[in-house]
């Protein structure tokens, strides 16, 4: 499940989860978005707040890589 479901099914607001993740506001934004990717320990967060329903695979679509990143 991504977390954007997990936020609205729930009726979860960015700030609030935020709070719960000990996150910023800003980075839910962008993990929500596929903007970023979240560093372990708050992949770690993430999953127990959300019970195991977004775990780190969830992630994997949702980060666009860069089309200038070196292939080399």
């Amino acid at each position: 499940m991504t977390l954007d479901c997990y936020l609205k099914k729930h009726g979860l607001t960015h700030t609030a989860f935020a709070t719960r993740i000990g996150s910023t506001v800003q980075s839910v934004h962008r993990y929500v978005h596929g903007q970023r990717y979240p560093r372990p320990e708050i992949m770690r967060r993430i999953v127990e707040a959300t019970d195991g329903a977004v775990t780190a695979n969830d992630f994997l679509n949702a980060v666009p890589i860069s089309p200038n990143r070196d292939s080399a």
